[in-house]
């Protein structure tokens, strides 16, 4: 089976962490035996800006690379500074991938898959009705979180797009059931819950952990190593509100009275750091809180392992893999009530769901496993376990194969070809 995969989060030079989940999908299905190539876009920067700002690094991003043994393109498409115009971006994104798009259809493809319905999906759909070929659609969260709520444009977008799709993947299932999809989406028969996975390579870290270099605590260096026991709590994500780390933070104080020896490490970056450090100096929390920055994938799989409880108490979260991650890891694990991780929590045992933006439910979540530790060495376990059986990338692959499969079938039943392949 031959895939075209179109992605703007797939990693690249210049954002490597974002969009790995999708990398590591493409490279679950080739495993399976699928030919596999992903369009990935960058956004069009002018010459004389390279090297400079944000986007500087992009002009530097090869058209093409393969850095798993299958093509990934990176056509250049018109994006803006802070997605102005982001209504707008579907026809952009057409224009941009619509040579390398065109190209690949020429070789022969059976089947589109774009990751979020707007900008990808809405312009992925232009090829697909123009050649013939079905589209399957993933929405991560951003789309109902976010794109339906922007504007009226970008929410017909959204929803024109899932209509004509042949198949749509959600990632988890508070997707199909906090977003009133009865209420506007038909055919509710083509939306699969296919949760994303982990790849159980990168949990089995081998060697000596050590501390990595240059860390700051507010100004002060750390001792290289782990010279000093240290009960460990774990965060890693983008360093946005909605992330959460400014509510345990506020739960610390009181948790370390209690536990003096407790630690409280951050893995990412972003906007929130400068508010977050200032919060860390206002608390008098100096020598508890480490910001790592933003690490390697396999930095940040050796800071798990060393935690004792990973938190996350998120909102607006589709369905995070850091979380399979630490579960990977046998690590108990603290989200909130309502988001796609509280699925697994509530109904497996693997760790706590807490109330949204509620610092005293996350006190005394961290404090009873904490003081529990055969409670949450159980709860890992546990998650360990169902990691293993259903959450890796290998079982998403095939799941999302059958349902390729099923569109495929449908299609030819319909008299079409499975594939479509024009003249170079």
């Amino acid at each position: 089976m031959r895939v075209l995969m179109l992605s703007h989060m797939y990693p690249n030079a210049v954002s490597p962490l974002g969009g790995i989940f999708v990398r590591q999908q493409a490279q679950a299905l080739v495993r399976l035996g699928l030919e596999v190539r992903v369009v990935a876009p960058v956004p069009w920067v002018p010459g004389f800006m390279a090297g400079r700002g944000k986007w500087g690094g992009y002009p530097a991003v090869p058209s093409q690379e393969e850095p798993d043994g299958f093509p990934v393109y990176h056509p250049r498409v018109l994006e803006f500074p802070r997605s102005l115009f982001f209504e707008y971006y579907p026809e952009t994104y057409a224009r941009g991938i619509d040579r390398v798009f065109t190209e690949q259809i020429s070789r022969g493809v059976d089947l589109i898959h774009a990751h979020v319905a707007h900008p990808d999906g809405a312009a992925a759909l232009k090829f697909g009705r123009k050649y013939k070929i079905p589209v399957v659609v993933t929405i991560h969260g951003q789309d109902f979180a976010y794109t339906l709520n922007r504007s009226r444009t970008c929410a017909e977008s959204v929803r024109a797009t899932l209509k004509d799709a042949s198949g749509v993947i959600l990632v988890s299932q508070k997707l199909k059931t906090q977003y009133g999809l009865e209420s506007w989406a038909d055919q509710l028969e083509k939306y699969r819950v296919i949760y994303n996975g982990v790849n159980l390579e990168d949990i089995e870290q081998k060697g000596p952990y050590l501390e990595p270099k240059h860390l700051l605590v507010q100004g002060t260096h750390l001792k290289q190593g782990l010279n000093e026991a240290h009960r460990r709590l774990l965060t890693v994500g983008f360093l946005r509100p909605d992330k959460g780390h400014a509510l345990v933070l506020k739960a610390l104080p009181a948790l370390i009275s209690e536990f003096p020896d407790l630690e409280y490490r951050i893995v990412g970056d972003g906007s929130e750091r400068g508010k977050l450090e200032a919060l860390t100096k206002e608390l008098g929390l100096e020598g508890h809180v480490v910001f790592l920055g933003s690490l390697p994938h396999p930095d940040a799989m050796k800071e798990m392992a060393q935690c004792e409880v990973f938190i996350l108490p998120s909102w607006n979260e589709a369905f995070g893999v850091v979380y399979l991650e630490a579960m990977a890891h046998s690590k108990p694990i603290i989200g909130s009530l309502g988001e796609g991780i509280s699925e697994i929590l509530t109904q497996m045992e693997v760790g706590k769901a807490v109330p949204p933006k509620d610092v005293m439910a996350i006190t005394e979540s961290i404090r009873e496993l904490l003081m529990n530790p055969d409670q949450g060495k159980a709860m890992g376990m546990r998650g360990k376990d169902l990691v293993r059986g259903q959450f890796t990338w290998e079982y998403n692959a095939r799941e999302t194969l059958k349902l390729y499969e099923e569109i495929i079938t449908e299609k030819l039943k319909g008299g079409s070809p499975s594939g479509t392949s024009l003249s170079p």
